[in-house]
């Protein structure tokens, strides 16, 4: 029984590792602002602008199939873990 949770508690701890290995990867830096004029324009830009903003979903910055598909994965198996330990 001690050797059965251990594995579950081990598998547990390598999808959560792999998963952050595997997502982290894809993340780049923003650039950094030049100077405090750049995002001061910026920041007046929005400020004046007139109307609702529309609400526009950048479709290769939304989640793929697989992605969602390891994230339920993942909800899983740690739900599982902590129902078994």
């Amino acid at each position: 029984m001690m050797f059965k949770k251990t594995v579950l508690a081990f598998a547990a701890c390598l999808l959560l590792v792999a998963s952050l290995a595997f997502f982290t990867g894809q993340v780049q830096a923003a650039p950094a602002a030049k100077s405090a004029d750049s995002a001061s324009s910026a920041d007046h830009k929005i400020a004046t602008q007139e109307g609702l903003p529309t609400k526009e979903f950048d479709k290769d910055k939304l989640p793929t199939k697989l992605d969602i598909g390891f994230t339920i994965g993942s909800v899983v198996a740690v739900i599982a873990a902590f129902k078994y330990l």
